[in-house]
């Protein structure tokens, strides 16, 4: 591209060459190369590749295929959702005349998502509101995990293989993996399980969950100068996350009003749990500090630390003992920055910074912990080359 003269030239031959590539797998082009032309164009791609993971946080997730979601605004519960490559079918989706939907949202799909059984899920996470001014955010400690019915792919563009919404996966189960659960979803302590299984038992409370309490915060504070807040009031969001093969959660959106209808049975056991726990923070906990908050732990934001941190404390079991269900974890107290005064764009990238030094923390941790429990000859060599994480 660097031996055109004329930018238009090379941005018109690139894009046409690039949805090509794109759109069909047996693309064939005539340009004939020199071996030296060939190595010279490689070792500067391999340049740029390496250079973009400086000023693209979002590298990692973005995968090679450019697959982009389009997906109503609202009220959507899965319906006239879109996945596509091509930027002109993008166009004509949000051109197309409805006089129900017209307002679509973009996102960019992340293509390396975190499978279980190799299908994708996704997080709802639930989080309570009880100020604005300051923000006072409560995460919920137990939540579900939406699966996917079938293997994940990028070459197919099914929605049984890429939205995990309640009401599409339903028609799916009877096709379904066969490992999926019946219901296509998972407490929270179910994925905790699976992950200490596949030897990542520090992930969730060291990362995930610090990582969803960090990006809701950031997400409040950044509308603090736009939100209608009455004094004495509260609300209830559901906020959904994708994890990535990394354990990096993303923010994909928050419903203002979730849904908490027993579609599932997981969902029938969740639901009056947590309203019995949401009473316990806005009527007991306002009365009373040292009140049982149930599974709501408040997000404690503390001055600005270059490096987001994780304070732990024992479950008190008082606050388990009416529970079918009891929850071993730990209450988990997250930590980020307390006076945000830069623009939007600029706390996003204070979250995605606080969570590479999270993963970096939890990673030199984990080399740590290796390191005290192999002592074997080869200790070295392999602390030095096993894949961590």
């Amino acid at each position: 591209m660097w031996n055109f003269k004329n930018q238009k030239e090379v941005w018109n031959e690139f894009m046409i060459y690039y949805s090509k590539l794109i759109i069909d797998s047996n693309a064939k082009f005539d340009h004939e190369y020199i071996y030296e032309l060939e190595l010279d164009v490689y070792a500067k791609c391999k340049y740029l590749l390496e250079e973009v993971k400086k000023y693209c946080p979002q590298y990692f997730i973005d995968g090679i295929t450019n697959t982009w979601i389009v997906k109503p605004t609202s009220n959507c519960s899965g319906h006239g959702i879109m996945l596509s490559r091509d930027l002109l079918a993008i166009k004509h989706k949000m051109s197309a005349a409805n006089v129900f939907r017209n307002n679509y949202i973009v996102q960019k799909y992340i293509e390396r998502p975190l499978l279980v059984y190799t299908c994708k899920i996704d997080l709802r996470q639930w989080f309570l509101v009880t100020n604005m001014n300051p923000v006072v955010v409560w995460m919920y400690k137990e939540g579900y995990v939406r699966f996917c019915a079938k293997s994940f792919s990028m070459k197919n563009m099914h929605e049984s293989i890429h939205l995990s919404n309640v009401r599409l996966q339903t028609k799916y189960r009877k096709i379904r993996n066969p490992q999926v659960p019946e219901e296509c979803m998972w407490y929270y302590r179910e994925l905790q399980s699976h992950l200490r299984k596949i030897g990542q038992e520090y992930v969730w409370d060291e990362l995930i969950f610090p990582g969803m309490s960090e990006s809701i915060y950031a997400v409040l504070q950044a509308t603090t100068d736009t939100a209608n807040y009455r004094d004495k009031t509260f609300q209830l969001f559901g906020a959904d996350f994708l994890i990535t093969e990394n354990f990096i959660p993303y923010l994909i959106e928050i419903n203002s009003t979730p849904g908490l209808n027993p579609s599932t049975s997981v969902i029938a056991n969740l639901v009056p749990m947590l309203l019995n726990d949401i009473v316990k923070v806005t009527v007991d906990y306002e009365k009373n500090s040292k009140a049982d908050t149930g599974l709501f732990v408040k997000v404690v934001p503390e001055k600005w630390k270059s490096t987001a941190a994780v304070v732990l404390q024992d479950n008190p079991a008082k606050n388990l003992s009416n529970r079918s269900n009891p929850f071993d974890s730990p209450v988990i107290f997250a930590v980020g920055p307390a006076a945000l005064t830069t623009g939007y764009n600029q706390r996003m990238a204070n979250v995605q910074k606080n969570l590479a030094e999270m993963r970096l923390q939890m990673i030199a941790r984990k080399n740590k912990r290796d390191a005290r429990r192999y002592v074997g000859v080869n200790r070295d060599l392999l602390l030095g080359t096993s894949d961590l994480i």
